[in-house]
């Protein structure tokens, strides 16, 4: 069999091959309240129906001022707690792994809101300047993170996944490109780790898996170097994380040169550190991924775009590596064909 389609333990979870949906944030869709709309249901549930073995929920906001954008998912109450377990129950109708990604956007927040908050008031680019955040609201933002892993817990989630990336909140605190703090949240390496671990530690003990997605390139020569990153995922392992997400970009507007593969690198050099990790990145080819695994790049392929254009993605590698007759399509139980 492909490694691919193989099976792998992550954590206390088997899943049942190396492919999962990455979070992609449905921006065409509007919530009202942060709660799970139809086309949530529909967009999420095809996916597992199409044989991922896991599917990550888009970033979810961890309080009512957190999010990318007014509209985006929450899960902060009971009633968006209740939704997402309907959700997570159809999702593991399919055999699959569901997770959700926990997040706070900071400085680039929806720009309606009134008060947008970050480490320092060090504004994205030309957005709106955010306000630099006291020690009690660091201490609450940590109580918002916590609240939505109980709530996930609550809810069915095997796992979350601590949003460090892409330039939101975590991630400023841990870029001294947006973190020019001269308290114990800012300056090393360690204290600019400090908000992620003080949340990490208080996670540690309820019963779900935590996973972590962090940016190793800041494309910035004065970010954090990949390095830093390593270390970082080392003191989260300590912490309790048991997989990470590997990404990168989003603290600054500079875009990579993008190619299929662009950010497996990056995963290449972090699993070298004994770290359990993802690629992600244009991998729609399958022999690629394949690949990547193989020549142990990463651990699991996480997929995003390419979902969203073949759902069936996973029985479609199934064909590619004929091994049609190792995958049943669970709704008519019968072999995918052979192209």
């Amino acid at each position: 069999m492909s490694k691919l389609l193989s099976p792998i333990q992550i954590g206390r979870h088997i899943f049942k091959n190396r492919v999962v949906m990455a979070p992609m944030c449905m921006f065409h869709n509007k919530t009202v309240d942060g709660v799970l709309t139809k086309e949530h249901f529909d967009h999420y549930v095809a996916r597992a129906l199409g044989g991922v073995s896991g599917v990550i929920i888009e970033a979810t906001m961890v309080n009512s001022k957190g999010g990318i954008r007014k509209t985006d998912l929450g899960l902060y109450n009971e009633t968006q707690m209740e939704a997402f377990k309907e959700l997570v129950d159809r999702v593991h109708n399919y055999d699959c792994k569901i997770g959700i990604q926990l997040s706070h956007a900071g400085r680039k927040a929806d720009s309606s809101y009134d008060d947008i908050i970050a480490p320092s008031a060090i504004p994205f680019a030309d957005e709106k300047a955010p306000r630099e955040l006291t020690k009690d609201e660091i201490i609450s933002l940590q109580k918002d993170y916590v609240n939505s892993v109980k709530l996930a817990k609550e809810a069915g989630f095997d796992f979350v996944e601590i949003h460090g990336a892409h330039g939101y909140l975590i991630n400023q605190f841990l870029s001294p490109l947006s973190n020019q703090r001269t308290d114990e949240y800012g300056g090393s390496l360690e204290k600019r780790y400090k908000f992620l671990g003080d949340i990490l530690k208080e996670i540690k003990n309820i019963d779900i898996d935590v996973h972590v997605r962090v940016s190793a390139n800041e494309y910035d020569e004065n970010g954090s170097s990949l390095e830093d990153i390593i270390n970082i995922l080392k003191f989260a392992k300590e912490d309790g994380v048991v997989f990470n997400s590997i990404s990168s970009g989003g603290v600054v507007p500079k875009s990579p040169l993008v190619y299929p593969g662009y950010q497996a690198e990056l995963s290449r050099e972090i699993k070298k550190a004994g770290l359990v990790v993802s690629a992600v990145g244009l991998l729609e080819d399958y022999g690629l991924c394949e690949y990547l695994l193989q020549s142990d790049a990463c651990d699991m392929i996480y997929q995003g775009r390419t979902l969203l254009k073949n759902p069936n993605w996973v029985y479609c590698a199934g064909a590619y590596f004929k091994e049609e007759n190792q995958i049943e399509y669970p709704l008519y139980s019968y072999s995918v064909i052979k192209f």
